[in-house]
């Protein structure tokens, strides 16, 4: 719904992110590289037992229009822990995925509801493998592609505070995979990602200005209003944070998320945004089963 805001044409050709899992960074040496293989890497995470160890990036390029947005994003995601028992669990998420988006401003801005059709291209996998087996990150995934239609509608009450309303209904008509996929992760594919259900959010956000030059932005969020995830309790879903904004050009944020913590500071320029957060993010089979903490790095340009 955000699209409607756009006025006038802009073209993001630098957004990336790089981002590593706390052992990750806090062990980073020379050598580090290497768990981009995970043959090579295994004895690190075999000397480090328990810990999870993982990297990451993307790269999203768009270019807008008023009220439509077209752009790829491509990342990928990896990480494992050795077990103690010989068996090592890695975790891979890779995806390819084209989309556009339209939005569209009613009653002066009042209401706001946009559309985003995503064409997911993606390998997943968690699989659990003997040390002694050949270890590739490319083994034990799931491969294929699907449509994800989306949509959502955000209520801007037109007041001091200027609190918004928004609902967000994501892979609706469910995203159902097949085989097809515009690129191939893996040769080995085990079968077809699960089907994504569709899932309804809502959330309520505002502004408040504390002096001159310092805003407040603040959020909450309750993600899966049909409870598909099984998670039980209000903290399972609830998000909320703050950003604090300083004229328009530092910002420090903080916030939780399922249970976890989270915080990011960066800076804000004409056409840039360079920023750094830490978030955790569950891994496990329940809450708060296994968080892996990352730190994220991302540049935004925008050269329009």
């Amino acid at each position: 719904a955000n699209l409607a805001k756009i006025r006038k044409y802009n073209f993001e050709g630098l957004n990336y992110s790089i981002q590593g899992s706390t052992p990750w960074v806090s062990n980073f040496s020379t050598n580090s590289l290497g768990i981009l293989n995970l043959n090579s890497f295994a004895p690190t995470m075999i000397t480090n037992s328990g810990q999870r160890f993982g990297a990451g990036w993307s790269f999203f390029p768009t270019m807008s229009l008023p009220y439509l947005t077209f752009g790829v994003l491509a990342q990928s995601e990896f990480s494992g822990r050795y077990n103690g028992n010989n068996t090592l669990t890695y975790r891979v998420v890779s995806q390819l995925i084209p989309s556009v988006g339209v939005g569209f401003r009613l009653f002066d801005g009042v209401l706001r509801v946009g559309y985003s059709l995503q064409f997911v291209n993606e390998a997943v996998g968690n699989p659990t493998v003997s040390t002694q087996s050949a270890l590739n990150y490319g083994n034990g995934l799931s491969q294929g592609s699907a449509l994800s239609h989306n949509f959502g509608l955000s209520l801007v009450i037109p007041s001091a505070l200027l609190p918004t309303f928004s609902v967000i209904a994501r892979n609706a008509f469910n995203a159902n995979y097949g085989s097809f996929s515009l690129f191939q992760f893996t040769q080995s594919s085990t079968g077809v990602p699960a089907t994504e259900s569709m899932t309804l959010d809502g959330a309520l956000a505002f502004n408040l200005r504390m002096t001159s030059g310092v805003t407040t932005h603040w959020s909450i969020a309750y993600r899966d209003i049909q409870d598909l995830s099984n998670c039980p309790g209000l903290m399972a879903h609830l998000g909320a944070g703050v950003e604090l904004a300083f004229l328009d050009s530092f910002f420090m944020r903080l916030g939780i998320r399922t249970g976890y913590p989270s915080a990011g500071l960066g800076i804000k320029k004409p056409g840039t945004e360079i920023s750094l957060a830490w978030y955790t993010e569950e891994v496990g089979t329940h809450y708060l089963d296994q968080g892996d903490s990352k730190f994220i790095f991302q540049y935004q340009t925008a050269l329009y």
